[in-house]
């Protein structure tokens, strides 16, 4: 039952690993640099100095005085989204269209497993590292932040963590779908840098641009603020439209895969 699952898994052991390591520096960076941005105006000195439209990459300096809204605006709202999108691009074009590509797809439908089953465990798969590097990346804030005298409650942690799941998994069945739909690295490349891009664009300018901000609920990263989710919980129509995109995109995708010649 498992064999496309753990067989992907391992041969993604690597991949697992040297993300692992890229996120827990990514926390520990961050983590570490709080002390010197806390209680200082340097960073208000330079949102003051940036045009209006390129704010959007530095966040909201006055949320730097609490640990919690520092963690939630400074890593999980700007860097987090980029790096993990770009791991995610990576992971999603791995795991569905690369082997039609090299030719080794052909081999798998051969074999005694049905077409459902490769595209639920390819999924799972692609699911599964997604949590487990994330939750790398929260365990490692956690294990950390006693060095800077600083704390943010597991529970707070743990929404993030869950909402940044949602919202890159999201993300992820969006690329994973367009490879198993149509078989060709070109597209799926298009659609995940689409995705990826114009998310980041949309979320980052949106709110400084006018002709930008009415596309805004375009963007996946829309549906996903940290600094809400540690102030106010989960929003529920944010969490059900998540859960609709990777659904409508997912569904059509494994139709089509079942049905399609593979090249």
């Amino acid at each position: 039952m498992n064999s496309v699952f753990t067989k992907t898994l391992r041969e993604k052991r690597w991949f697992i690993v040297g993300w692992g390591v890229g996120l827990f520096v990514l926390a520990a960076v961050m983590v570490l640099f709080y002390p010197s941005l806390k209680g200082t105006d340097a960073m208000e000195q330079l949102a003051a100095q940036m045009p209006e439209a390129l704010q959007g990459f530095l966040g909201d300096y006055k949320l730097l005085s609490h640990f919690d809204t520092y963690i939630a605006s400074q890593l999980f709202d700007i860097r987090l989204t980029i790096v993990v999108g770009i791991m995610i691009t990576i992971l999603a074009l791995g795991v569905s269209v690369s082997d039609e590509a090299s030719g080794r797809m052909k081999t798998f439908i051969s074999l005694p497993i049905s077409r459902t089953k490769l595209f639920v465990q390819r999924w799972l798969a692609m699911v599964f590292i997604i949590a487990i590097e994330l939750l790398v990346m929260v365990l490692s804030v956690l294990a950390l932040q006693g060095t800077v005298d600083a704390s943010i409650a597991v529970g707070e942690l743990a929404k993030l963590y869950l909402m940044t799941l949602l919202v890159m998994v999201s993300m992820g069945s969006i690329m994973f779908a367009a490879g198993f739909a149509f078989g060709s690295r070109m597209i799926a490349m298009f659609v995940s840098v689409l995705v990826l891009l114009s998310g980041f664009i949309l979320t980052s300018f949106g709110p400084a641009v006018d002709w930008l901000h009415d596309y805004e609920f375009l963007s996946l990263f829309y549906y996903f603020n940290p600094v809400e989710v540690v102030r106010n919980g989960f929003h529920t129509g944010n969490i059900v439209v998540l859960a609709a995109v990777a659904l409508v995109t997912l569904v059509p995708a494994w139709l089509l895969f079942r049905r399609r010649d593979i090249r």
